[in-house]
């Protein structure tokens, strides 16, 4: 039997809140990028943009980011019943 893949990738979507300037692409690099910082020392891996087309015909992109902790300080687990920290 093989050793099974023990690694583990994070990841955070992230958009712009809805209404007026959603659909900038600017502020939303902007807002990722004060996210990416505001991790601590982290490799990033992949950077994918999303764009979805809201009721009203208005673009509305997202970008997801993969990436993993560089140093073994990376935050604990939530625990049971707690959520995670919204990143929008």
């Amino acid at each position: 039997m093989t050793k099974p893949i023990t690694n583990q990738m994070h990841h955070f979507t992230q958009n712009n809140p809805e209404g007026i300037g959603q659909d900038s692409v600017p502020a939303l690099l902007r807002r990722v990028a004060t996210t990416i910082e505001e991790l601590g020392a982290i490799e990033v891996y992949d950077l994918i943009m999303h764009n979805e087309i809201t009721d009203d015909g208005t673009d509305w992109p997202s970008i997801t980011v993969y990436f993993d902790y560089t140093h073994a300080d990376e935050p604990a687990e939530d625990a049971p019943g707690e959520d995670a920290p919204a990143v929008t």
